[in-house]
Formats: structure tokens, sequence, C-alpha cells
């Protein structure tokens, strides 16, 4: 199957007002792709400009790259969830356009876009539902993002109750984030504890406890590993 999609970034070198809306949208587009990679694509790559200088987007290795034009007095006039739904307009008009010319799938793009505005612009992802293992409770865990944080929940259901907890939460690095690793990794440790298990470190909510039990401390530049 080869590598996934990496990441889809957005490069601007206009005026920003004090807000990172571009990687923001950009992260969120990606994920909600659900693992969708373009043949021959390990990363798509768009620069937003006041001039569009490419007729065509170019390769480097398995980077596609291509050009689009921004407004940039018309984003600055708008406000937060305006200036979230421009970006969007312009990267997901971009990307259309190239998968035109690929021909890649272009349902894929439509549905992340759609799921971003029905979602109006908050990003929520929820996993799927894992049993413990004496099929007593339910846990999912829940992943938010910001513009600046990263935020892993757990949901609990059985035995008549219902909990959501925060595990940790962290910086958003967007589309590089390990949280999306970490999200992956989190189960059901024994019949009451559910949640991250990193090696010697552990933060999981337990059902006997009635809370969130860590002994994880989380850096806000450590990425961890895989």
């Amino acid at each position: 199957m080869g590598a996934p999609l990496q990441d889809i970034t957005i490069y601007y070198n206009g005026e920003r007002p004090g807000d990172w809306g571009f990687n923001y949208i950009a992260d969120f587009y990606h994920n909600s792709l659900n693992g969708y990679k373009p043949p021959k694509t390990a990363r798509i790559c768009i620069q937003f400009d006041s001039v569009k200088n490419w007729d065509q987007p170019i390769y480097h290795g398995s980077i596609c790259l291509y050009e689009c034009i921004i407004d940039e007095q018309k984003y600055l006039s708008l406000s937060k969830e305006g200036k979230y739904k421009y970006i969007l307009d312009l990267l997901h008009s971009t990307v259309s356009e190239i998968a035109s010319i690929y021909s890649w799938d272009q349902t894929v793009f439509d549905q992340a876009y759609k799921h971003i505005i029905e979602s109006d612009f908050k990003f929520e992802r929820i996993y799927p539902e894992k049993k413990s293992k004496n099929r007593k409770y339910v846990g999912q865990i829940i992943l938010a993002k910001t513009e600046r944080r990263s935020i892993l929940s757990v949901l609990v259901t059985g035995d008549g109750s219902i909990k959501k907890e925060v595990l940790f939460e962290k910086e958003n690095h967007y589309w590089y984030d390990r949280i999306y690793k970490l999200a992956q990794h989190c189960k059901w440790f024994d019949n009451s504890s559910f949640g991250l298990y990193k090696g010697e470190k552990d933060c999981y909510f337990s059902t006997e406890n009635n809370k969130v039990v860590s002994d994880f401390i989380f850096s806000e530049n450590d990425l961890l590993g895989d």
C-alpha cells in the first residue's frame, strides 16, 4: 500500500492577524480524508499568494506542489469563522483542481469539506468502541483540537453510567502531532482501566476509582515516539 498521505500543508507569507487558522484548517481537512492516499503522493503543499505563477501542479519526488490566489484584504476583513471558511474554500478548490488533473477520488475531498462545514469548524474525532475484557464496559477515545491545543479524552459507558474525562492536553502540532499515534495506542489494560500505556508511563480512566489515574508527564515539546 505504501506510505500514507503524511500531510496537507498551506504556505502563506502574508499578514497573519494573530491566529493559526491556516495550520488548523489544513490539519482538519487532511484528517477528514480518513486515510485516503492519492496515488504516488506523500504530501500536498499549497502556496497561498497574491498571484498564481503555475498553470499546473508540479511534483518534487512524492510531494505535490501547487498555488492558489488569496485576496488578503478580504481575508483580513472576515470574522474568525469567516476566515476558516475562506481558507477551507481556497484549499478545497485547489485540491479539487489537482484531483481533476490526476484523476484522484473527488468524492473523498468533497466529503471532507462537507464534514468540516457540518461540524461548524469544531475539530473532534471519535475513535471506534473498545470493550473491556469482561465485556462490562465500552471505551472510546475522543480527540479534539483547537488552533493551539490538542485534547485527548475517554468516554466510558457501562454499569448504568457514562463518564467522559480528559486524559491529557498538549500543544497542537497539527499534521505531525503525535497525539494521533497516542490515540491509536489507547486500550483496555484490564477489566477496569482504559487509556494510554506507553512503556512504564500510564494515563487511564479507572472505573474502580471513577477518575483518571496518571503518572504520564507530557512535555509541551515532547512529540514522543510511535
